[in-house]
């Protein structure tokens, strides 16, 4: 059994409206065969709908009627004039009772929430959808100006509906059978047939008048066509229209196409939502399909208010496959739904615990929290204070695990009290560094922000299991005045976005060249800029990076080195006495060279660096 609330109205004018189109027949829908109208049933007295003149008037009558009671009422604040709902039955049920006795089922019902006996309504009993159903058009105010528009009457119209159903043995729906899950109608399926009637009709009504349209010439060639061809005759109107059915009948195609294929992808998810037993399965088997499961949020507060699944670029929300599947009754049958779907970030200790924590009490960290262990595994459950742990045991603000190097977080958006909450319950289990799991870089900036407003020190505590996932602005935000540890560090974790690395490079070598009593940080820096890896870099020794520093190299000159270097300038000399034979600019060239020439110790080297006016015989020879 279904009753509905369609609408309601606030003018005399719509009143009206409404009334004419419970009367009046649908031109494509209805015909001899298939009236729109079977009978009119009111309490204010016979209605004889084959009288088209009494009919009217008394229509004008309830019209007038329902006015006068609202003109009664001293609350000049309720708007509403009237209410238009509907009534429908089970095709078993209606094999059970009469129409009139449906009829009086249907008043019955809407008795348990409004004064029906002394509201003025007209009740239509119709056919033109294929199943015998009820429209009930009701005055909001009663005989006495009572007001009636009851707070929450869908779901009190739903109870009355369960209570009927009860009474009079009629199909069970709703609570009545609160352990089936029964998938929904597809309500497009009328919406199409609809349509196609509709085409169909005006098709042949615009085909007639294109008909009248013909010359004398055309119906002559008409007349010959049916005589003498196989085809038909058709006129210019008449290709036209025919051409817009056609078009007309191909959009219809697609979209019933497109349902067709919406059908098959909600019946699979109704398939896979009742055979599952966990939301674990469900998840898994819904992904596998490749269907995605969203859940919807309100935009101010971020709290869940639906779910939606997507599949190749068609959305179909929850309510839509079954009653059963709004995101409230999957929370009820699967309490840890949304965090098995959300995959909540967490945080693992890095380092292998020292000691295992055998008493915890969240108290000592934090007042405001309180704690439960879950019995099953000897996790450790922490809530907010003023929750009620009772009510909603799935709604924790932190999973500690029984191994105490695992924390998880409840919502997938936590608050920075439950980050710094965090952090504390990771230090007192003597975590010296931690992994971030599952989260977005904006999560991420937040952790650290905490864990750094925390203690300083530790402003890389929390490392990411995804590399390259914040912006250099990013880590500027967090700490404003960033050290060259700190971009070292920054680099070897992986933590700048791939985008910024060579920015953060740049300003790495910037701050470690300038530093002229350390050689070591100033060797750092020019390894840094002659392409070395920190990583390779922060396995040299200080002596290393000094070596770097005066000699641009991390390999130490040797003897033979020095012999080579002695030869080059000793070929270099000749060739300049050969082509000058200017002594001068010989020993001037000497200078030069051997100044550019590595430290060594040499004798020769040392004795030119002494005495610049040496015979060159004893570099030349004889």
């Amino acid at each position: 059994m279904i009753a509905k609330l369609l609408h309601e109205g606030e003018t005399r004018q719509a009143l009206k409206s409404i009334i004419k189109y419970n009367t009046v027949a649908k031109e494509y829908l209805n015909s001899g065969d298939n009236p729109r109208l079977l009978q009119a049933t009111s309490n204010l007295g016979i209605i004889d709908i084959t009288d088209k003149e009494n009919y009217q008037y008394f229509m004008d009558e309830f019209i007038d009627e329902i006015c006068l009671n609202k003109s009664l009422s001293n609350n000049k604040r309720q708007k509403k004039l009237y209410a238009h709902e509907v009534i429908s039955f089970e095709d078993e049920d209606n094999k059970k009772y009469s129409e009139d006795e449906l009829a009086q089922i249907a008043i019955e019902t809407l008795n348990t929430l409004y004064d029906m006996e002394n509201t003025p309504y007209v009740i239509w009993k119709q056919k033109d959808s294929g199943r015998l159903h009820y429209h009930v058009v009701r005055g909001s105010f009663s005989n006495k100006g009572v007001y009636q528009r009851v707070k929450n009457s869908r779901l009190k119209m739903r109870q009355s509906v369960e209570a009927m159903e009860c009474k009079y043995n009629f199909t069970l729906t709703g609570k009545n059978v609160s352990n089936e899950i029964r998938p929904t109608n597809d309500p497009m399926l009328k919406v199409f047939k609809n349509r196609r009637l509709e085409a169909e009709y005006n098709h042949q009504k615009n085909i007639s008048e294109a008909i009248k349209q013909d010359t004398p010439i055309g119906n002559i060639k008409r007349k010959t066509y049916d005589l003498l061809m196989d085809d038909i005759y058709q006129n210019k109107a008449e290709l036209a229209e025919q051409q817009v059915y056609q078009t007309t009948q191909q959009t219809i195609d697609e979209k019933t196409k497109i349902n067709n294929e919406l059908e098959t992808i909600k019946n699979s998810i109704f398939t896979i939502y009742k055979k599952s037993k966990g939301e674990e399965e469900f998840i898994k088997s819904i992904e596998s399909n490749g269907i995605r499961i969203e859940l919807l949020k309100h935009s101010k507060t971020g709290i869940n208010k639906g779910i939606v699944f997507h599949h190749n670029g068609q959305v179909i929300s929850g309510s839509k496959i079954s009653n059963s599947m709004t995101l409230g009754k999957i929370k009820k049958r699967y309490p840890n739904f949304i965090h098995s779907l959300e995959k909540p970030p967490s945080l693992r200790s890095t380092h292998k615990l020292q000691r295992k924590m055998l008493d915890f009490n969240i108290e000592q960290i934090n007042k405001y929290y309180k704690q439960r262990k879950n019995n099953n595994n000897n996790d450790i459950l922490i809530y907010f204070g003023k929750k009620n742990v009772d009510a909603r045991p799935y709604n924790y603000n932190l999973k500690l695990s029984s191994t105490r190097d695992l924390i998880r977080f409840g919502p997938s958006k936590p608050n920075d009290h439950d980050l710094t909450l965090c952090i504390g319950v990771a230090l007192e289990h003597n975590w010296q560094s931690a992994t971030l799991s599952s989260s977005s870089p904006d999560f991420l900036k937040r952790m650290m922000k905490a864990a750094y407003k925390k203690d300083p020190e530790l402003l890389f505590f929390i490392k990411s299991d995804k590399p390259h996932q914040l912006t250099y602005n990013d880590l500027k935000e967090i700490k404003t005045d960033l050290t060259a540890d700190d971009l070292k560090t920054a680099i070897k974790h992986k933590l700048i976005s791939e985008t910024d690395l060579k920015t953060v490079h740049q300003d790495l070598i910037t701050l470690l060249k300038p530093q002229t009593n350390q050689p070591e940080q100033q060797g750092y820096g020019l390894a840094l800029e002659k392409g070395f890896t920190v990583e390779a870099l922060d396995k040299k020794t200080a002596q290393e990076l000094q070596q770097f520093y005066h000699h641009n190299s991390f390999e130490e000159p040797t003897h033979n080195t020095a012999i080579k270097a002695k030869s080059k300038v000793q070929a270099k000399a000749r060739t300049i006495l050969n082509d000058s034979g200017d002594r001068e600019a010989c020993l001037n060239d000497i200078k030069t060279a051997v100044e550019i020439e590595p430290k060594t110790t040499s004798n020769a080297e040392y004795t030119l660096k002494a005495n610049p006016r040496i015979n060159p015989s004893l570099l030349f020879g004889k």
